[in-house]
């Protein structure tokens, strides 16, 4: 009879262990970056685009990609791959423009860690 209370109470304490290690196991996975030592960093990738006459992104240049955490709008030495440019024309060209015709300036934001995707919401995005 005193063995097994005996395996009872450590059985409790090895519960107890555990349940008490697993939550801050889960907080430490919940903070780690994507990639360690690389943290996340947004930039703005500045468009100049020019609409056909059914109001459709026709042609889409980089201008320049400024980091909206300076303030200003200095543009930064950035390289935004062909990748990225393909998916921000495919996000802007789900939108017809007004007006017909013309050249405007747009932005996305760029995160280096997704070269592929430009709808990114900054707020969203864990630094």
């Amino acid at each position: 009879m005193g063995r097994s209370y005996k395996n009872h109470r450590w059985r409790r304490f090895l519960l107890a262990s555990m349940l008490a290690v697993l939550p801050a196991g889960i907080a430490f996975a919940d903070i780690r970056p994507a990639s360690p030592g690389l943290p996340t960093k947004i930039y703005a990738v500045i468009f100049q685009a020019t609409t056909n006459a059914a109001g459709k992104v026709q042609s889409l240049q980089v201008s320049k990609v400024i980091d909206p955490t300076t303030g200003t709008t200095d543009a930064v030495d950035v390289r935004v791959p062909a990748a990225y440019v393909d998916a921000a024309r495919a996000m802007l060209a789900k939108k017809t423009y007004p007006d017909g015709e013309k050249t405007f300036y747009t932005y996305t934001f760029y995160d280096p860690m997704h070269p592929t995707v430009a709808d990114i919401d900054p707020r969203k995005v864990k630094p």
